[in-house]
């Protein structure tokens, strides 16, 4: 059997069983009442479980698990070991509240686990001239840039679809680098992206509606940031390096989640609140106030984060770095003129 219909295969397979474990486990979770509660900040007003997350690693562990027993995938130990403690403390804390200063040190210590694994920031790859780094700077990037993916991802899942189609994005962009640098790991995308698909559909359901939860996005954000550590390593060989520069591929990977947590920090700095509390600042809540639906602000924000992305690859060998920055930035304003503002 060829490798394109292995692919095939496990992208179905993922998304019925995703498909089936988010309509049971939802159903098990209103059975013993764990919905989440409606406030003022809530878009739901039936019943609504955060058992999405939990049904999709669940759905991505079995795939998995299935792929590395045919011998058709395989998948660092430590990883596995982030993975697995960073989304059950993000079960946990949908489950009773887990204050975030909490959060930050069990995410350092997932961090730590990934690191020694092997997989660490080591370079800057020539941004303001600095390549290597010394092992004390690398570990600290490391650990830095872990936390703040993590939380980037887990602070914008706020609106229906908005961090699936930010996750879908990521792995589609990636899982083409990873297919011709490191084939191995390739099966791995087309089961995480279907499993969010099959997510999505309770997610954009009114009558039986589901999170994501701070078990999915913590889910989501750790192999993020393992596929992060990936790219910024030294030691890989990607085929995009001719085509754009390994930093600003990153960065542009998770724009979104970065400037609007980065947004976020700030005005709540400034109005003297704690950067982690629970507000309406994001962009995404502009968004919807403005009238768009959750499934439309999901759509235009996964759009236009593609866009910019596809821009900087075509004129990156004609502008240069600098250049892509100065058009990241200018773009950046422009799209919030024309629809945040």
């Amino acid at each position: 059997m060829s490798e394109i219909h292995y692919y095939i295969i496990f992208f179905f397979l993922s998304l019925f069983v995703s498909f089936y474990l988010n309509r049971y486990i939802n159903k098990l979770f209103v059975e013993n009442k764990l919905t989440d509660p409606v406030n003022e900040r809530s878009s739901h007003k039936n019943p609504a479980t955060r058992s999405g997350g939990i049904s999709v690693f669940f759905a991505t562990c079995l795939m998995c698990t299935l792929a590395i027993s045919s011998g058709i995938l395989t998948v660092p130990l430590y990883l596995v070991l982030s993975v697995f403690f960073l989304t059950f403390t993000g079960f946990a804390d949908d489950l009773i509240t887990i204050r975030y200063r909490e959060k930050i040190f069990l995410q350092l210590f997932a961090a730590m686990l990934m690191i020694n694994g092997g997989y660490t920031i080591d370079s800057f790859h020539g941004v303001f001239y600095i390549y290597e780094l010394p092992y004390w700077l690398e570990i600290t990037v490391s650990l830095f840039v872990f936390v703040v993916v993590v939380n980037a991802l887990n602070l914008i899942d706020g609106l229906d679809g908005m961090a699936s189609f930010i996750s879908i994005k990521f792995f589609l962009i990636t899982g083409g680098i990873i297919l011709v640098s490191n084939s191995e790991w390739f099966l791995f995308f087309p089961i995480i992206i279907s499993a969010l698909l099959g997510f999505l559909w309770f997610n954009f359901n009114s009558s039986r509606k589901v999170f994501l939860g701070d078990a999915g996005s913590l889910f989501l954000g750790t192999i993020m940031a393992f596929f992060i550590f990936y790219i910024l390593d030294s030691e890989s060989n990607l085929i995009t390096d001719s085509l754009i520069s390994r930093p600003l591929l990153a960065i542009l990977l998770l724009l979104y989640p970065l400037i609007d947590t980065l947004r976020a920090f700030i005005i709540r700095a400034y109005n003297n609140k704690s950067p982690f509390v629970a507000d309406r600042v994001h962009l995404h809540h502009r968004l919807a106030d403005k009238g768009y639906q959750h499934w439309q602000a999901s759509v235009l924000t996964f759009s236009l984060s593609v866009l910019i992305t596809v821009i900087n690859f075509l004129l990156f060998n004609v502008i240069g770095f600098l250049g892509c920055v100065v058009l990241t930035c200018a773009l950046l304003v422009l799209f919030y003129i024309l629809f945040f503002k």
